[in-house]
């Protein structure tokens, strides 16, 4: 267990299940969508490396996220998640497809709302360990990006395309912003 700014980090080997459910069909050469469906295929496990990074209720970064609505949690964590994974692959300079997300409102291994960045190849590749060295550095890049992109309610180059999702009356961007500005407040 390891503290960073406010968070707590937590480093350690992690099982990883995916399971396609779905798939779509798409013509040839123009990539036009001409269909989908179902599909049943057994799920996929992977062992790898993981940082978690967990929202304690005992401190602020808890604290913050535990005033946010119900509707809103949701969406300020899977926001950071994205961003956590492109400011991420540029400071361990490696592609962003390297990292895997995942995200819990209430982890039943922690009982708090955490945040998982994983290697996304199996038995880790050491990138959870160079971003444990870096989370500080990477959540500030985080809170640089979204305060500087132009867009008002949130895009592919700060915290992903805004989608029929998000809940009504709530702009992703600045909840995402005022969490990060409010946790890294006390260091910056």
């Amino acid at each position: 267990e390891h503290g960073v700014g406010d968070l707590t980090i937590v480093i350690g080997d992690i099982l990883v299940r995916t399971q396609a459910v779905r798939f779509k069909k798409l013509k040839y050469r123009t990539h036009e969508n001409i269909g989908y469906g179902d599909i049943d295929l057994p799920e996929e496990q992977m062992h790898t490396r993981a940082i978690a990074m967990i929202f304690a209720r005992e401190k602020l970064s808890g604290k913050v996220f535990s005033e946010l609505r119900e509707a809103e949690k949701g969406e300020v964590i899977r926001r950071l998640g994205y961003l956590v994974k492109s400011v991420g692959s540029v400071f361990l300079l490696c592609d962003p497809g390297d990292l895997g997300i995942a995200e819990r409102l209430r982890d039943p291994s922690f009982g708090e709302p955490c945040l998982y960045v994983y290697d996304s190849y199996p038995g880790g590749t050491g990138l959870s360990e160079g971003l444990l060295s870096k989370t500080e550095a990477v959540l500030q890049g985080c809170l640089e990006v979204v305060m500087e992109c132009p867009c008002g309610e949130g895009c592919p180059s700060c915290i992903g395309p805004v989608d029929e999702e998000t809940p009504a009356r709530f702009n992703a961007k600045q909840g995402v912003a005022a969490f990060l500005q409010r946790i890294s407040a006390k260091h910056g």
